[in-house]
């Protein structure tokens, strides 16, 4: 790729990342319209792996922040769609991998990595400001 410039956004994909493969937009933005995958992204560490199952308990623990004690029952569902739905929609965006059950966030562009900090940055201040 390229140094291209969008004039309209003042966006620039800098020549040197060239041999960065950037999401497709609309694949990117369905990523991050999720607050799971958005949680999801925020919890994990950059550029570290966690195990799906200490994933789960910390996207559960937010969870009954909320909703109140979660049973097993609860535990097992947010981990088959974490398996069945998030896990593979962020891992075809480029935003993680995803295999022998540990997660691994990727390493993003700059551009990239500021939009998942600003969306886990607005989900927080959303929640702190959201009627209950």
């Amino acid at each position: 790729m390229t140094s291209r410039e969008n004039q309209a956004t003042e966006m620039e994909f800098p020549a040197s990342d060239s041999d960065i493969d950037y999401p497709a937009p609309d694949e990117l933005f369905k990523a991050l319209a999720s607050g799971k995958r958005r949680r999801l992204l925020a919890a994990l560490p950059p550029e570290s792996a966690m195990p799906l199952d200490d994933l789960t308990d910390v996207l559960v623990g937010w969870q009954s922040t909320v909703d109140g004690p979660a049973d097993p029952d609860e535990w097992a569902k947010v981990k088959i769609e974490l398996v069945h739905a998030h896990l593979p929609l962020l891992d075809d965006a480029g935003l993680i991998t995803y295999g022998d059950e540990e997660i691994e966030r990727a390493a993003y562009p700059e551009p990239i990595e500021e939009l998942v900090t600003f969306a886990g940055k607005y989900d927080e201040a959303f929640a702190e400001h959201e009627p209950r």
